[in-house]
Parts: structure tokens; sequence; C-alpha cells
């Protein structure tokens, strides 16, 4: 019996797991819209299914996340047409945290870093949630002269200003930008 041991041993130790996610947690509590309208059609729910990771991709523990003007519009209906389908949502964009388990071509986090990102707008799962997944190109190193609740409020605006800067006024290297009050 000690060979059927050994050999399932040695299956193990051979295969590479899909992700870090195996140690990771399945289900989370999460705050859901199941349908439009004000706020109190936001609900906490238990045991919402943490999905599996894909290999580009971190699964956050969240420490901290905001309120965008963006998660206010879509409660009450803003992008129905894209969003409907997939009621119930969870929304939310920015988020502070740390790593809790990596793709498998994930190399730049590791398990524990604190990190802070935001989520594509068009994102089907948002942040408002014990765990939420972003893609690795969403995602960076939290300063560790931030707070995580500092840290989440940065992202989403940070990036509707530079997309103002850079995309609509065409500001690029070379500018000066004068501000006045």
């Amino acid at each position: 019996m000690w060979w059927r041991a050994v050999r399932a041993r040695r299956r193990i130790a051979g295969a590479r797991p899909a992700s870090t996610a195996a140690a990771a947690e399945k289900s989370c509590r999460a705050v859901v819209v199941p349908r439009y309208g004000g706020p109190e059609v936001m609900e906490v729910r238990q045991g919402v299914p943490v999905p599996d990771l894909k290999p580009r991709e971190v699964l956050v523990r969240a420490r901290a996340v905001s309120i965008n003007p963006l998660d206010l519009r879509m409660r009450s209906g803003y992008g129905r047409s894209i969003f409907e389908p997939h009621l119930p949502l969870i929304l939310g964009r920015d988020i502070s945290g740390e790593v809790a388990a990596t793709g498998t071509s994930v190399s730049s986090f590791s398990i524990g870093q604190e990190v802070f990102g935001a989520l594509h707008p068009t994102a089907l799962r948002g942040t408002y949630a014990d765990y939420a997944i972003l893609p690795l190109d969403e995602l960076t190193l939290k300063p560790s002269t931030l707070s995580h609740v500092e840290a989440s409020a940065i992202p989403f605006a940070a990036l509707t200003a530079w997309r103002a800067l850079h995309g609509t006024a065409r500001i690029s290297e070379g500018y000066v930008w004068l501000y006045t009050i």
C-alpha cells in the first residue's frame, strides 16, 4: 500500500495548480443590486460565489472600497441594456486591499502584498464584496504612506481626470497647464 501513497504524492507534486486560488475563499459577502432603484434596493448577501481566476487576474481581499458617481448611476439604471441580463449586480470600481490569490501568469504580485486599483467601467462584477477579481493591468502596489481608505479613493477618479486631460484636452508632454481658482 505504501506504493499508492508514493504514486499519489508524485502525481500531486508534479501537478501545477490552475492558480493560487485553491486556498482562497470560494464565497464571500457582497453588496448586490438585485433590481434598479434607489439605495433601498441594495442588499448584503452572504455566500456569493467567488469566480475562478483567469491566468492574468488577481484576487484581492478588500480592505476599503469607494463609491463613485458611476456606481450611483448604475444602481439607478444607467447601462441597463448591458447590465440588466446580469442582475443581481455587484457595483464598485475602486478597491484597496491585499492579494489573496493570483492567476497562473501573474508573477508581479504575491499573496499578502497591499495593492489598489480600479475595474473597467463595464466590468460585470464590482468591488463591493469581501473579495474582488482584477485584471493584472488594473492593479498596482499600494504606497505604504497611504491608508487603504485613502488609496481606494484614488484610482477611478484619477483615471477620469487623466482621460479628460490626455484624451479630451489632448494635453501631452511639453504642455504647461495653469489652473487658477
